[in-house]
């Protein structure tokens, strides 16, 4: 998608809380795929679950990593996953429904396509 809106729209991460980790609500899907990590106590210790996301996904965008007070997740209601556009007045133009099961990235390409046009 980012590259679908390259020099059109910007795109980063926010790493917020972990949405399920073993320490607190794991899911049995993590623990059969391996993914178990505890919630992070220190801004240090979310900065290099960030790192290990950023890594085992081959991510390419922009990462910011949430401070360990959550701000972000709850100026947002962004936990566990959520999409924003802010527009170029810094005011919020779109916000996704709350993930899993809300989370629709195509609701946001047909939002994106309005806003800053369609690809050529």
């Amino acid at each position: 998608m980012r590259l679908r809106y390259a020099g059109r729209a910007e795109f980063l991460y926010v790493y917020i809380k972990e949405a399920h980790p073993e320490d607190e609500w794991q899911m049995g899907s993590n623990e059969e795929d391996g993914v178990l990590y505890r919630q992070p106590q220190t801004l240090e210790e979310r900065r290099a679950l960030a790192q290990e996301f950023i890594a085992t996904m081959d991510v390419a965008t922009t990462t910011l990593v949430d401070d360990i007070q959550n701000t972000a997740n709850a100026c947002y209601a962004a936990w566990p996953e959520r999409i924003y556009v802010i527009d170029t007045e810094g005011r919020i133009a779109y916000k996704g429904g709350m993930g899993p099961f809300l989370f629709d990235p195509d609701e946001l390409d047909e939002f994106l396509d309005e806003m800053v046009g369609a690809p050529a």
